[in-house]
């Protein structure tokens, strides 16, 4: 994957470790940050983040992104595929657009970019693992072409498991967690 990805409005830059802290303005932030286990309350924390988002890069190939505005402005989120709750073969993407800038698509625009990505390096599935309350990630993910596949209970609730339909004549793997 590259490493720069410009979209209409934004440009996606692999986050670097002098990022972290406009990355952790984010990350700090309980009306942004509501993913995981909510706000990272240090700056060590994100660093860290960066830092296993990094080692990940080098050894897959996979990339997490800050997102900017191509006008030159702040941080206004970031985006990304890991190997999640679905594995490496069947990467996860993930967004997070900061409060101040949400409700204008950019978090949309971004993923866009980061599935036309994988679809450049032949990722034939990425999923999108989303708690049925998060309405706005699940309005993304509807705008992103991602359906319901299933649906699993973990220790914070119910945790839906979306995904891109297969393209024509790729194969189907195994649903994760399956034998």
């Amino acid at each position: 994957m590259r490493d720069t990805l410009p979209t209409p409005r934004l440009i996606l830059r692999r986050l670097r470790p002098e990022d972290a802290p406009a990355l952790h303005e984010l990350f700090s932030d309980p009306e942004t940050h509501t993913i995981g286990t909510g706000p990272v309350a240090s700056l060590a924390g994100t660093e860290e983040w960066i830092a296993r988002r990094s080692a990940f890069h080098a050894e897959t190939g996979l990339v997490w992104y800050g997102v900017w505005l191509r006008d030159g402005g702040p941080l206004v989120g970031n985006c990304g595929i890991f190997a999640g709750r679905t594995g490496r073969a069947e990467p996860e993407i993930g967004y997070e657009v900061r409060r101040s800038y949400q409700g204008r698509g950019l978090a949309a625009e971004a993923a866009r970019a980061v599935l036309g990505e994988c679809d450049g390096v032949g990722i034939a599935r990425v999923w999108a693992t989303v708690r049925p309350r998060n309405a706005a990630s699940l309005a993304v993910a509807a705008r992103l072409g991602l359906v319901h596949a299933y649906t699993r209970t973990d220790e914070r609730g119910e945790l839906l498991y979306l995904s891109r339909p297969r393209p024509h004549g790729t194969q189907a793997l195994t649903t994760p967690g399956s034998s």
